[in-house]
């Protein structure tokens, strides 16, 4: 998958890097009533804050891909879609051939209803191409994250560096920022793809951090 490489912000990385390792506390707000959805001048328009967050610096919910509950334990053993193994899928495989994740188990549309879905691989790396959309590394509300402007409407949302959970903790919060697409790895059904970036680098992948399925990772919406 394509990636951009951010290298004038490589002198703002002292003092940008937060917490590595957390304690899993998370704002686990599900209204949209703040919500709206902001047009870039892309295919689609993308949410002005996460799911599960109460304002657009907040990080939201964390989710196993497919499901569309947080929980306390993020292992193959507590996901939905597996019988305790990766080798043991029960949805979205090689066998029944399911690559995109349906409605029902669409954390975004199970959460917020309406219009809202998760984004695919391709229109996150629509959303990435510095042809369409100028990405700044900021600090909002003392959350590090990149403010995206949409080129063609001025128009911009500001995503944190949120981490992701993996077993009972919250990792790489305020380094990595990754988020789920609904759309699976097909090389590797344990891992779907996903947003990522820290402070010089945007790329749409598999994931090199905690890239299974069972992990908890946040989501921001497109309609």
């Amino acid at each position: 998958m394509k990636k951009i490489i951010i290298m004038t912000l490589a002198v703002m990385v002292f003092g940008t890097v937060s917490f590595a390792k957390g304690n899993g506390a998370e704002d686990k707000n599900k209204s949209a009533e703040k919500v709206e959805a902001v047009d870039l001048g892309l295919s689609v328009k993308w949410a002005n804050m996460n799911v599960g967050a109460k304002k657009s610096s907040g990080y939201g919910t964390y989710f196993a891909w497919g499901e569309t509950q947080p929980k306390e334990y993020y292992s193959w053993n507590t996901y939905a879609w597996s019988k305790g193994d990766s080798q043991f899928l029960t949805k979205y495989s090689t066998i029944d051939k399911r690559f995109q994740l349906a409605p029902v188990d669409d954390a975004a549309n199970a959460n917020w209803g309406g219009k809202w879905r998760m984004p695919t691989a391709e229109e996150c790396e629509e959303l990435m191409n510095p042809n369409n959309c100028k990405w700044e590394w900021i600090t909002k509300d003392g959350v590090n994250g990149y403010k995206v402007t949409g080129k063609r409407t001025g128009n911009s949302i500001f995503l944190p560096i949120t981490g992701f959970r993996f077993y009972a903790d919250t990792q790489f919060r305020g380094i990595k920022g990754i988020y789920w697409t609904s759309s699976l790895y097909t090389g590797n059904v344990n891992k779907a793809w996903c947003l990522q970036f820290d402070f010089s680098d945007v790329n749409v992948d598999y994931g090199n951090l905690s890239s299974n399925r069972f992990s908890g990772r946040c989501i921001r919406a497109v309609q």
